[in-house]
């Protein structure tokens, strides 16, 4: 979803009245950056620390990214740049994530494969959020123009699509709490094997 919203971020942006989308786009982009950076660190920290499982913190960005569909569909003064940076992080967190995850549950003997597979959720979601989706609800919702086509200007030619996706980010939620519950076991031993790798390190 969130992949969706960037390809569409000029023409929510042009529809919410803005002149200038280029903000938009950079904003997500720099702050997807940091959503990546922050997430892989931080996931690391709590995995030493506590056998923390990373799929955790994919639950965590995506409720996040449902507040921020949510705040873009009220379409409040600001909301836009706030669901900008909000949905950037969390793109962020979810891409940096979903790698080194798939290679502790999996291992690394077909990770290539493995890789590839998970990466099928780009395309396959740009085409089902944004090909369909986000076009067919902005033709419903758009009023056809003198010259051919159509346009649409205010908050409501966006706002089921971004109600749509935040509902899919809460059952992103659920599956992600359920992996985390799943895979607990995992992660303790990732855990515990990080722990007696230090002690040792620090006996020597």
């Amino acid at each position: 979803t969130g992949l969706a919203v960037m390809n569409n971020m000029g023409q929510i942006g042009l529809a919410l009245g803005y002149t200038d989308v280029s903000i938009f786009v950079s904003m997500m982009s720099i702050w997807g950056f940091f959503g990546r950076i922050l997430s892989g660190t931080i996931s690391e920290h709590f995995i030493k620390k506590a056998g923390t499982p990373r799929p955790l913190w994919n639950a965590a960005s995506q409720v996040m990214m449902a507040v921020g569909y949510l705040l873009m569909a009220l379409a409040m003064p600001g909301s836009l740049y706030i669901g900008s940076i909000v949905v950037g992080v969390c793109y962020g967190v979810r891409l940096a994530i979903t790698v080194p995850t798939a290679s502790e549950l999996f291992g690394l003997k077909y990770y290539g494969l493995i890789y590839n597979i998970l990466v099928l959720n780009l395309p396959l979601g740009s085409f089902l959020f944004s090909g369909l989706l986000a076009g067919l609800l902005y033709d419903a919702e758009a009023t056809p123009t003198p010259g051919g086509g159509n346009s649409c200007v205010g908050a409501h030619c966006y706002r089921l699509v971004f109600v749509v996706m935040a509902c899919t980010s809460i059952i992103g939620v659920g599956l992600d709490l359920l992996l985390a519950f799943r895979t607990k076991d995992i992660y303790a031993k990732i855990h515990a094997s990080k722990k007696a790798k230090k002690s040792s390190g620090n006996l020597r």
